[in-house]
């Protein structure tokens, strides 16, 4: 006798705030709705994942972002340390059942402990990597990132003695430099210009998570309003994702939809 496999629900940053407080954002997600989202990944109705790519967003403020990008995949540096709010929320979210799933341009090094990696279910582990590469390289989230960062490192250049600093990634090291280096008015402009790429890129990222996956459902609440319609999310966008075998619902809808 075969056993029906548990639908697999990825869920946005957005969409894991409330599920940790049902109570939250009652304009935006219904309470009960929270709720009973809550309750059917606790009792094992459905399975729930979180990308690391959202642990990104928010375990870490803004500059301790650009700090991170500066060490990421390296065995140099101080890391900065995730925000205990968001640490807990997160925890709360394991403690639960919630899973954690590879956004491989982060470097798996944000992690919390009640959190578990996801198992390989849908697809193996390189099947997987290939998913979310096909999926993610064509956004130009990380090509974005890079042309902000190379632009910062003409203004803001490294040196060594007298000699200007360059190699493959350097520019990652560029975000900080310029944070460090700029007074509340430009910390202020950086984080007007920085920030927006950074939110695209990481929104790449975790829907790259959940199609490299194999997950049934990507739940959010987030159209991409505040990133315009060049938006991944943008609701100008959904009928392409759906396009490509991606199904999006929002909070209310995946209720609806597995009689939660």
């Amino acid at each position: 006798m075969s056993i029906t496999p548990l639908p697999r629900i990825t869920f946005d940053t957005n969409a894991c705030n409330v599920i940790h407080d049902p109570a939250k954002w009652p304009t935006l997600v219904a309470p009960d709705d929270a709720r009973k989202i809550r309750t059917a990944i606790t009792d094992g109705q459905i399975a729930g994942f979180v990308s690391e790519g959202s642990l990104f967003v928010e375990c870490l403020s803004f500059p301790d972002k650009l700090a991170y990008l500066a060490v990421a995949g390296t065995p140099e540096g101080e890391r900065p340390a995730p925000k205990s709010p968001a640490v807990a929320r997160f925890s709360d979210l394991g403690k639960i059942g919630m899973k954690l799933l590879h956004a491989p341009l982060i470097g798996a090094e944000i992690f919390i402990d009640s959190l578990e990696w996801a198992k390989d279910e849908v697809f193996d582990a390189k099947d997987r990597h290939e998913r979310f590469c096909e999926f993610a390289r064509p956004l130009g989230g990380r090509q974005k990132l890079q042309e902000c960062g190379e632009a910062l490192e003409q203004k803001h250049p490294q040196f060594f003695g007298k000699t200007k600093v360059r190699g493959p990634i350097t520019w990652l090291k560029a975000f900080r430099r310029a944070w460090d280096n700029s007074d509340a008015a430009g910390q202020k402009a950086l984080r007007s210009k920085v920030g927006p790429v950074i939110g695209e890129w990481c929104d790449g990222l975790i829907l790259g998570s959940h199609v490299g996956y194999g997950n049934d459902v990507f739940c959010t609440t987030d159209e991409g309003g505040n990133a315009g319609s060049t938006s991944v999310l943008h609701k100008s966008n959904r009928a392409n994702l759906n396009a490509q075998g991606i199904s999006l619902m929002n909070p209310a809808e995946l209720v609806k939809k597995y009689g939660l």
